[in-house]
């Protein structure tokens, strides 16, 4: 669709957009998106079962166009390459993209005109945006054939677990619904339940458990803190609700104490999938739950050590030729692969993901601690409804608590106690406060820790055992 005319549909007023997408909704997904959906579906049911040197074949093939094409129609890759004294035919494999240096975040913003293909026309672009959920968001150009491969991805996924076509979806997301007071709304035509859990209050929750009840999704897709705040209210009230086969997270960490969680109260296994707006690597879970899968035909992907052993996501989306992104910093820190998965699919995998590098504590000492090591410290606390770390300065964290009532004294000094035990640093100031509400940030998410300090590569790791004896 021309961008013009998106945008003239996305500013229109909500009923107008509300009836527009039902009719574009009537329309079957392989007509609706066309061939370049059709083409990477084809695709993904090819490579389902190609051995690893299969794979890098494909991506070697995927890569020599796009090199040259960089070099012919992209500005920024032309001076970077006449810099280095580069020319296309110098890159032989997927390893001689360590020739080029990292495109970061700050140098996408400052040349973003120039990472612009000059032989696409604007009608070829399809403007993306990431959230910020780094504190640097930034908007680009992505092609049809980055996001026919995405939805495709999106729909592998779902076939890993079982889905069919005859199967219902509940969806948390912000949606724009054409009454701005609804919390849900039902998609007859793509048996799909959508839901918004905003607020999270007592209507909200009680609302929500009583349509998952009526509705009986086979799947629930949702944000990691959405399902969380229902799982706690879920666990409070001693309300039970119709089990799906499956839940799928993404977009947010889903740390240990979430999943836990979100599995007990729900009754129903969760898998998660990592990716980004960018859509330079993607890695997603099966039905196994050991690990994740990174997705080798939708870009390469190389994994960067940084601090204490673990490894920084960087990658070079295979599709997008509108705005080339060739070894992009993500910032997203991922554990080492766990070897082949008993699913038999021969993709590379990764243990776990940590979450991105402003996700790690620094102390006053220069030392870094993950916060995804501090899950623990909220568990088996049933008056906290949910919960938010900020380490607002080296020497200090607030700690933002939502309770379901009143936070009891002994409640208090337990997260309070907790919290230094797992810092080991005892001049760090540590505030513990009651908030009626955490916000969540311009792309609807919420996330569990938000650092307002700056990550020096002179930082050491510092590795602590939590409460389970798990490292972090």
């Amino acid at each position: 669709m021309l961008e013009w005319l998106k945008s003239y549909v996305r500013k229109a007023p909500t009923p107008f957009v509300a009836g527009a997408e039902f009719i574009y909704r009537l329309i079957p997904p392989k007509l609706r998106y066309g061939k370049g959906f059709r083409d990477a579906l084809h695709l993904l049911e090819q490579s389902e079962h190609w051995n690893h040197r299969e794979l890098t074949a494909y991506q070697e093939k995927k890569l020599e166009p796009l090199i040259h094409h960089c070099f012919a129609n992209v500005p920024y890759y032309r001076r970077l390459f006449d810099e280095r004294g580069l020319k296309p035919q110098d890159f032989q494999s997927s390893e001689d993209l360590k020739k080029l240096p990292y495109l970061t975040k700050r140098i996408i913003t400052r040349e973003r005109n120039n990472l612009i293909a000059r032989n696409m026309g604007s009608w070829r672009r399809d403007p993306a945006h990431t959230s910020g959920s780094t504190g640097s968001p930034f908007d680009f150009y992505v092609d049809d054939a980055t996001l026919s491969m995405d939805r495709a991805l999106a729909l592998r996924h779902m076939f890993w677990l079982g889905y069919r076509k005859s199967d219902s979806v509940a969806r948390f997301r912000v949606f724009r619904f054409s009454n701005p007071n609804k919390l849900l709304e039902y998609d007859r035509v793509g048996r799909e339940l959508r839901l918004t859990l905003d607020r999270g209050d007592e209507r909200e929750l009680a609302q929500t458990a009583d349509a998952l009840n009526s509705f009986k999704p086979d799947f629930i897709s949702a944000w990691p803190s959405c399902l969380y705040v229902l799982a706690r209210w879920l666990k409070t009230n001693r309300r039970k609700i119709h089990s799906p086969r499956y839940i799928i997270t993404s977009s947010e960490n889903l740390y240990p104490h979430m999943r836990e969680t979100i599995e007990v109260a729900i009754g129903a296994p969760v898998i998660d999938w990592y990716g980004q707006e960018e859509s330079v690597a993607v890695a997603m879970q099966c039905a196994e739950a050991r690990g994740y899968h990174i997705q080798m035909e939708a870009g390469y992907v190389e994994l960067v050590p940084r601090h204490g052993g673990y490894f920084e996501i960087v990658g070079t989306n295979l599709h997008n030729f509108v705005m080339p992104f060739l070894r992009y910093r993500t910032g997203d820190l991922v554990t080492g692969s766990f070897g082949t998965c008993t699913c038999g699919r021969q993709h590379p995998t990764l243990s776990g993901i940590i979450g991105r590098e402003s996700d790690l504590i620094v102390t006053p000492g220069n030392t870094v601690v993950s916060s995804l090591g501090l899950n623990f410290v909220f568990h088996h606390l049933d008056e906290v409804k949910e919960s938010q770390i900020v380490q607002e300065s080296l020497n200090s964290l607030h700690i933002k608590v939502v309770p379901w009532n009143k936070l009891g004294t002994h409640t208090l000094k337990t997260l309070e106690k907790r919290v230094r035990e797992h810092m080991q640093w005892d001049a760090m100031d540590i505030r513990v406060e009651q908030v009626d509400h955490i916000p969540r940030n311009a792309g609807g998410k919420r996330p569990f820790f938000l650092s307002h300090v700056q990550l020096h590569d002179s930082a050491v790791m510092q590795v602590i055992p939590t409460a389970s004896g798990q490292q972090n």
